[in-house]
């Protein structure tokens, strides 16, 4: 088994030591010379790709981009593309970057596709939240995330699709997200977050057990069950920090509570990190 990772980031390069530990061969890909540089000092062996790649027609071909593809990002098992959208930044090439990651994938060795996802393509949905419930394509949000989600599933070979919440874990402590010192909304809010080393844990597993299971799209997040105010209001004094303030609210509503229960079920996998409010609390 070999992995390439596209997008080798804070959560990528956790993934990619914790790979190279167990005796299986990563390449990452980097786009920056700064990217490079940590890669090189964490000794993760890596190659630059920038994305998306600039060509004169739609179908990619690795041997026609050969100065603009290494090939050997696309002759590994296992292509886990962890490509943050930048969605706010206002950028909408990430559905145009997954698509061509699938057609060198295609053109390639890979045998398994692995997505990360967000679960923000549940924006402008309230109540429960399954794999199976129908989105709001009235953001362009949405569309842009099904779109990718689209592209991976267009692949002829394995594929899986990671919707995650929102990432917590070292150097992410909840407790200094909100600390602009502005007046926040949603009070009452579900929070839906999930553990760094959740989230290493699950794409290993999917890795080992690749041609097993069926291709699907699963939610990646906690049971952590608790509002918006409380969790990072007692994220927040767990760290001595500002307690944010919250806007009171007229109307109470929970938001959008994203169940995890199918990835449970069907990889299976326990939580090491299930209660992310006692985690905040207890570092």
């Amino acid at each position: 088994m070999s992995v390439s990772i596209i997008g080798c980031g804070w959560l990528g390069q956790v993934l990619a030591q914790t790979l190279l530990e167990k005796k299986i061969p990563v390449l990452a890909s980097y786009q920056s010379q700064s990217t490079r540089d940590k890669l090189n000092r964490l000794n993760i062996p890596a190659t630059q790709l920038i994305l998306p790649i600039a060509v004169s027609d739609n179908k990619l071909d690795i041997d026609a981009n050969s100065t603009l593809v290494d090939k050997a990002l696309f002759q590994q098992d296992v292509l886990v593309i962890a490509l943050p959208p930048q969605l706010k930044k206002g950028k909408f090439d990430y559905p145009l970057k997954i698509q061509q990651l699938v057609q060198l994938a295609e053109s390639g060795q890979t045998k398994h596709i692995i997505l990360l996802n967000s679960t923000a393509i549940y924006n402008g949905l309230v109540g429960e939240i399954d794999e199976n419930t129908s989105l709001n394509l009235n953001a362009e949000k949405v569309e842009t995330l099904l779109a990718a989600e689209q592209a991976v599933q267009s692949f002829s070979k394995q594929f899986h699709i990671l919707r995650l919440a929102g990432l917590v874990g070292p150097n992410r402590h909840p407790g200094k997200f909100l600390q602009s010192g502005r007046i926040f909304t949603n009070a009452s809010a579900q929070v839906n977050l999930v553990h760094q080393a959740d989230v290493v844990n699950i794409i290993n597993s999917l890795i080992e057990s690749s041609m097993v299971l069926p291709r699907q799209i699963y939610n990646v997040v906690s049971a952590t069950k608790t509002c918006r105010k409380d969790y990072y209001q007692v994220a927040a004094k767990a760290l001595g920090l500002a307690i944010p303030s919250f806007e009171q609210e007229q109307v109470t509503s929970t938001g959008k509570q994203v169940l995890g229960d199918k990835l449970l079920k069907e990889l299976p996998y326990k939580y090491l990190y299930d209660d992310l409010l006692q985690w905040a609390t207890t570092l």
